[in-house]
């Protein structure tokens, strides 16, 4: 019996999700299937699913705020991913735990800024 492989989407497509985060993934990407990438703006999450595309086939380009709910009431997502700035990740954490999602948070490194 095959065993279901796990969908994922990620929250955030800055720079670390971009140079660090797909690339890691990329790596390990035989366990899971990236469903999706969010992020608040159009641009961003476009330029982060071109780079995800060159690793996992089917990546769903998704923004603002009807990008996040139609993540949070995806059924086919079992997880999230949420690598945003510390300041945002609790509300969108709670959200996401409250539609059922398995959420892991990541922080990206200081960027100097």
């Amino acid at each position: 019996m095959a065993t279901k492989v796990p969908q994922i989407a990620i929250l955030g497509a800055g720079l670390f999700v971009k140079t660090v985060y797909i690339p890691k993934l990329a790596e390990i990407s035989h366990l899971f299937h990236l469903k999706a990438i969010w992020s608040r703006t159009q641009e961003s999450a476009t330029a982060a699913v071109e780079i995800a595309s060159e690793h996992f086939a089917g990546v769903e380009c998704k923004w603002g705020d009807s990008g996040i709910e139609e993540i949070i009431q995806d059924g086919s997502i079992d997880a999230v991913a949420i690598v945003l700035a510390g300041q945002n990740q609790v509300d969108f954490s709670l959200r996401l735990l409250k539609a059922g999602k398995h959420v892991l948070q990541e922080k990206p490194a200081a960027s100097g800024k």
